[in-house]
C-alpha cells in the first residue's frame, strides 16, 4: 500500500508543478485557445485573445493583453491589430522552429521572427512585457514591449533605436470597438530634437497618406518636456530621457511599485496619463493637448468643435457625419458631408432656387483661407465664392477684406458669445436646406429679418441715419434695442434695404415680395439707396424724454411712426 501510494503522490505533485508553470508560460507544444488565457506571475496581467466593444461577439477577435485588476477590462497591447481573426478555433502556439505564432486553420501568422535552437518558451511578466526565451540560455530573443500599440508601461520605450532604424512609437486606436491602427500617434522628432510630436494623419489622395504636426512635447530641459509642466508636479513615476549614439528613447519608472500608471494615445487626440485607484478605476493624472478642441481639425472637415458641450464635435448646418458608426464611437476625424449636393455647375436647379449662404457666428475662422486682394466689397466678395464652384464660404470685413475657402473647412472652433476672438463666415449650402423656415442652427427665419427691418425703419426715422450712410458710417445707425445683431456685414444690409423702403419716389421703393427675397437670399444684390422720403427734425430729443420725435414730410405726406415692441 505504501509503495503504491508514494509514485501516485509524486505523480500529483509533479502535475501540479507543470500545471502552475503554465500559469504565465506557454512551452512548445502548448496552446493557447481563445477559450483559455495565462496570468502573470503576480496576477497583474492577462494574455488572452478578447473581442473589444461587445464582449460577447464573435464578428472579430484579437491576441492582447490586458489588466489583471482593473475594473473595467483595460487592453495595453494587441498583437494582430492589423488582421482580426474572425475564426474561433484560432491558438497561440510555439511553432518548431521556436517563434510565437497564431494559427488558424492552415494560416499561420507570425508575432516573432528570431532564428533560434527551438528550444524556446513565452512567458508574460508582470511589467506587462510577453517574452519569448532561450530556455538553454535564458537570452530575450523577443518582446511585446518593442513592439508597442496605444500605450506605454514603465520600461518601455517611445524613440529610436540607431542600431538598426527600428522606431518605437505608439498609435492610437481606430475606434473605441476597432483596435486597428487610427490616426493619431506619438513618436520622437525625427530631425533629431529631443522633442515628441503627436502627428494625425490625413489622406493626400486615393493612394498616398501624409501626416501633419499639431502638438508638440517641447524640448527635454534634463528634467521634464518644457511644454508638459505638469511632468514636474507627478509623484508617482520618474520620467527618463535617454541620448546616445545607439537609442534615443524616452521611458518612465514607478516610485513606488505598488501605484500602476500607464501613458495612452487617446483616440481623441489627446496624449494622457492615468493611475489605477485602488477599487481599480483610473483617474487621469493630465492630458495634453489640454483641450481636446486644441487637437488640429478633431472634428474633421465641415465640423466645429466646442469645448463647452458634451458632445465635442458637431456637423456644420446642411452637413451630417460622414461615417454614422464612427461618429457615435468616437472616431469623428471621418468629418461629415453635405446633406445635399450645390447646384453650382448644375443646369438643373431645385425649385427654381440657387445655392445660397448660411452665416456661421461666433466661431474660429477656418485654416487656409485664400485671399481676393482685389475684391473691395461684401458683395463682390460673395459673388466671387458663388461663381466658384469649388467655393465653400467666404467672409468679408472692413479690416481684412474678403477670403474664401475651397473645398473642406478645418479646424473651426466655437466660441463664447462674449468671445472678442468670434468671427462670422457664410457658408454655401444647398437651396433645399432653406426651403423650410425656422430651421435651428442658428439660421435666422424670414420672419426674425422682418422684425429687424421694422425696427430699423423706426431708428431710421429717429436718427441722421441717410448723414450716417452717405457718409459711410452705417453701422453708426443701430439702435442699443438690437442687442443680437453680431455681424456688421448684416448690419449695415438691414440698414440698406431699410432706406430702399423709404426712397422719395415710390417707384424707386421694393415691394413686399422683393424685401422678402432681399432679406430671406442673401445672395440677391441690393441697390444704392436715395435720397429719403422725410426730412431731418427741427430738434433732437433727449434720449431720456418719452416725447415722441415730430417728423415732416419733404412732400406733405403724412407719415405714422409705430412704436417698437
Amino acid at each position: 500500500m505504501t509503495n503504491f501510494a508514494r509514485p501516485v503522490f509524486l505523480l500529483i505533485f509533479s502535475f501540479l508543478l507543470f500545471a502552475n508553470a503554465l500559469t504565465d508560460t506557454i512551452l512548445q507544444g502548448q496552446s493557447l485557445t481563445t477559450s483559455t488565457s495565462i496570468t502573470s506571475s503576480g496576477k497583474e496581467f492577462v494574455l488572452g485573445f478578447f473581442s473589444p466593444g461587445n464582449e460577447n461577439s464573435t464578428t472579430s477577435s484579437y491576441l492582447g493583453i490586458w489588466y489583471k485588476r482593473a475594473s473595467k477590462k483595460t487592453v495595453v497591447w494587441v498583437a494582430n491589430r492589423d488582421n482580426p481573426l474572425t475564426d474561433s478555433t484560432a491558438v497561440l502556439t510555439i511553432a518548431a522552429d521556436g517563434n510565437l505564432v497564431i494559427v488558424v486553420g492552415r494560416v499561420s501568422y507570425m508575432l516573432s521572427n528570431i532564428s533560434s535552437s527551438g528550444n524556446t518558451s513565452a512567458t508574460l511578466l508582470d511589467s506587462g512585457n510577453l517574452v519569448l526565451n532561450d530556455r538553454r540560455s535564458g537570452d530575450i530573443l523577443w518582446q511585446s514591449f518593442d513592439y508597442p500599440t496605444d500605450t506605454l508601461l514603465p520600461g518601455m520605450k517611445v524613440g529610436h533605436d540607431k542600431r538598426n532604424g527600428k522606431i518605437w512609437s505608439l498609435l492610437a486606436w481606430k475606434s473605441k470597438e476597432d483596435p486597428g491602427p487610427g490616426v493619431f500617434s506619438f513618436e520622437l522628432d525625427p530631425q533629431g530634437t529631443s522633442q515628441f510630436f503627436i502627428l494625425k494623419e490625413f489622406q493626400t489622395s486615393k493612394q498616398q497618406k501624409g501626416f501633419q504636426k499639431y502638438w508638440t512635447t517641447g524640448t527635454w530641459n534634463g528634467q521634464v518636456f518644457t511644454l508638459v509642466p505638469e511632468m514636474a508636479m507627478n509623484y508617482f513615476y520618474s520620467s527618463i530621457y535617454v541620448s546616445n549614439e545607439n537609442e534615443s528613447y524616452y521611458t518612465c519608472s514607478m516610485k513606488n511599485p505598488l501605484v500602476t500608471a500607464r501613458l495612452v494615445m487617446d483616440i481623441s487626440g489627446q496624449l494622457q496619463v492615468l493611475t489605477r485607484h485602488e477599487m481599480g478605476e483610473w483617474v487621469m493624472l493630465w492630458a495634453q493637448p489640454l483641450a481636446q478642441c486644441d487637437v488640429y481639425a478633431y472634428c474633421g472637415a465641415f465640423g466645429t468643435c466646442n469645448q463647452r458641450a458634451t458632445s465635442f464635435c458637431q456637423c456644420f448646418p446642411g452637413f451630417q457625419p460622414n461615417s454614422v458608426g464612427s461618429w457615435n464611437a468616437g472616431n469623428v476625424s471621418g468629418g461629415c458631408v453635405r446633406k445635399a449636393p450645390l447646384q453650382c455647375g448644375n443646369d438643373i436647379v431645385a425649385n427654381g432656387q440657387k445655392d445660397q449662404f448660411q452665416r456661421i457666428s461666433k466661431v474660429t475662422l477656418p485654416d487656409n483661407s485664400i485671399v481676393l486682394s482685389q475684391v473691395r466689397s461684401a458683395g463682390d466678395c460673395q459673388s466671387a465664392c458663388f461663381s466658384n464652384c469649388s467655393c465653400s464660404a467666404y467672409t468679408y470685413d472692413s479690416s481684412n477684406g474678403c477670403s474664401i475657402w475651397r473645398e473642406k473647412l478645418l479646424n473651426v472652433k466655437q466660441l463664447k458669445d462674449d468671445d472678442a476672438n468670434g468671427r462670422d463666415f457664410f457658408l454655401k449650402l444647398a437651396a433645399s436646406e432653406f426651403l423650410s423656415e425656422g430651421k435651428g442652427n442658428g439660421i435666422v427665419t424670414t420672419h426674425n429679418y422682418l422684425h429687424y427691418i421694422i425696427e430699423m425703419l423706426i431708428v431710421l426715422f429717429s436718427t441722421q441715419a441717410w448723414d450716417l450712410w452717405k457718409s459711410g458710417r452705417g453701422e453708426g445707425i443701430k439702435d442699443p434695442v438690437l442687442q443680437d445683431i453680431s455681424s456688421t456685414n448684416m448690419l449695415l444690409r438691414y440698414v440698406n434695404i431699410a432706406l430702399l423702403c423709404v426712397q422719395e419716389s415710390a417707384a424707386d421703393r421694393p415691394t413686399m415680395t422683393d424685401i422678402v427675397s432681399m432679406i430671406s437670399n442673401e445672395l440677391v444684390l441690393l441697390a444704392s439707396p436715395k435720397q429719403p422720403a422725410f426730412s431731418t427734425s427741427r430738434s433732437v430729443p433727449d434720449q431720456n424724454s418719452s416725447k415722441r420725435l415730430e417728423i415732416y414730410s419733404i412732400n406733405d405726406v403724412t407719415v405714422s411712426i409705430l412704436e417698437a415692441r
